[in-house]
């Protein structure tokens, strides 16, 4: 008969393989539910601008233990700013910067600049650098983004003479090599690309700007009012050349020589202002989801997904991070510093436990370069076809004072509607483009249709307005195509 009774050796191998399994198990709930114990370490990798709005946002709510991690060399400044300071329009790199470091040791907030990050453990908690292990209870990421450059390397770097415009060193060291360029070539049609453009040519710069586009800004305007903003670049003396590509030599700090087409062009320096490309690099390594899009996939509350689940203690926002259309619901990238710092007040309020969510977005932004400003929000004709949109348009142009007021700039205006309601705006003139696409925006939120927007009242006084806003003789063009429209079905 076998016996029921235990050796004390076998006694205390069953107490210790208990006790293992409660430990193990214990462990495993403390990951799934960090929020019993309570948060005391925040880690935040980047120093951009949802980062470090973040980390202040969480000072505010919280007494938490807060270490910033960013590779960059400052932190706190205005990114947006740089163009503003190569026009000389801002007479110093130094004023871009917003917060100096002496503000975050003041508030205790552990900013480790020139510290990059090379792995994440979700497991075990930590984020490992070159300097040490940084063990948290709370992570965000907020990574940024990183140049496009449209070229390769076997050592992937660029030669002397090219240059990007990704963080204020850049544009120190840029500035310091135009002050002896007399030409100057940027790649890239985008927004940094005709800020710099109108810059350079403030300065005296002779200036090509090529895009591979067959416009520019291809990806925010419809070509009717991207002309609008070539022909300006023009007769500031800029050469514009879309639908091209830019070639130029391994030796090009030497032979100074680009290849555009079946053309070559002399030029002292490039700029490559080509576009950007989520850094998700870190994210993907530790086995968080990254998107369509290429961003970081996260929930309502910017809780990145790993496996099956979006994990209540790792946070990510910024232009990393994927977000939610609008208009088509798609899944899209975001790269505004307006979006960033919603995001960081979205992920401060719920680390700290103040429940907050982040909804689709209609990207409304703007721009200036020289005199001219251009901005929109919504949808383009080009992304509305490519998802099976019907739209009707109603275009204007009209004046931003009455006719007899010193200083009037022109205003064109285009209005896009789908069933009737708006989903699209763009703009450029000379002024009041930022209060009209903000006012735009509220619109296409509320998804105002055709007969709101004719019922529309707006003020008037001379200086800074006609009798009639230029919106209406929009809104009145789009009822006119739709009628015809309506004739051909």
């Amino acid at each position: 008969m076998e016996s029921n009774f235990c050796t004390q050796d076998a006694v205390d191998e069953k107490v210790q393989k208990a006790a293992g399994i409660k430990e193990e198990f214990s462990s495993k709930v403390s990951a799934q539910n960090p929020e019993k114990k309570g948060p005391s370490k925040i880690v935040i990798i980047g120093g951009g601008a949802c980062g470090m709005a973040a980390a202040t946002k969480i000072r505010r709510q919280s007494d938490y233990e807060i270490t910033v991690l960013s590779r960059d060399s400052h932190t706190a400044y205005s990114h947006c700013g740089i163009p503003f300071v190569l026009s000389r329009e801002i007479d110093s790199f130094e004023k871009l910067v917003v917060k100096p470091p002496d503000f975050f040791r003041k508030k205790r907030i552990d900013v480790r600049l020139n510290e990059s990050v090379r792995s994440i453990d979700l497991d075990l908690r930590t984020v490992r650098t070159g300097e040490g292990v940084y063990p948290f209870d709370k992570l965000v990421i907020s990574t940024g983004s990183l140049p496009f450059v449209p070229r390769t390397s076997r050592l992937n770097i660029l030669p002397y003479g090219i240059f990007t415009l990704r963080s204020l060193a850049d544009g120190m060291l840029f500035e310091k090599a135009l002050e002896t360029a007399g030409k100057v070539c940027i790649i890239g049609g985008g927004t940094i690309g005709i800020e710099c453009a109108a810059a350079f040519a403030r300065r005296g710069i002779k200036t090509l700007l090529v895009t591979r586009s067959k416009s520019l800004l291809s990806r925010q305007l419809d070509l009717d009012i991207a002309e609008i903003i070539r022909e300006y670049l023009q007769v500031l003396g800029v050469e514009v050349i879309s639908g091209e590509s830019v070639v130029f030599p391994e030796r090009f700090w030497k032979e100074k020589i680009l290849h555009v087409g079946d053309k070559q062009f002399p030029a002292d320096l490039v700029l490559l202002a080509s576009g950007v490309k989520p850094e998700v690099s870190l994210a993907l390594k530790a086995g968080i989801e990254i998107g369509k899009a290429g961003g970081i996939v996260v929930n309502e509350m910017l809780q990145v997904k790993a496996g099956y689940e979006f994990l209540p203690y790792v946070y990510a926002g910024g232009e990393c991070v994927e977000v939610t259309d609008f208009i088509t619901g798609e899944a899209r990238l975001s790269q505004l510093g307006t979006t960033a710092r919603r995001m960081a007040d979205v992920i401060g309020n719920n680390i700290t436990g103040k429940r907050t969510t982040f909804g689709s977005l209609t990207d409304p932004w703007v721009a200036v370069a020289g005199n001219l400003q251009f901005g929109g929000v919504g949808i383009t004709s080009e992304k509305a076809e490519s998802n099976g949109m019907r739209l009707i348009t109603g275009f204007s142009r009209g004046r931003t004072r009455a006719s007899y007021y010193p200083g009037r700039k022109d205003l064109y205006i285009k209005l896009l509607f789908k069933d009737d309601c708006l989903v699209g705006a763009q703009l450029a003139g000379g002024e009041g483009i930022k209060e009209r696409v903000d006012a735009l925006c509220l619109a296409v939120r509320k998804k105002a249709t055709i007969r709101d927007l004719l019922d529309t009242e707006t003020c008037y006084a001379p200086p800074v307005s006609m009798l009639v806003d230029p919106l209406r003789p929009a809104v009145i063009a789009a009822i006119r195509n739709m009628m015809e429209d309506n004739k051909t079905k």
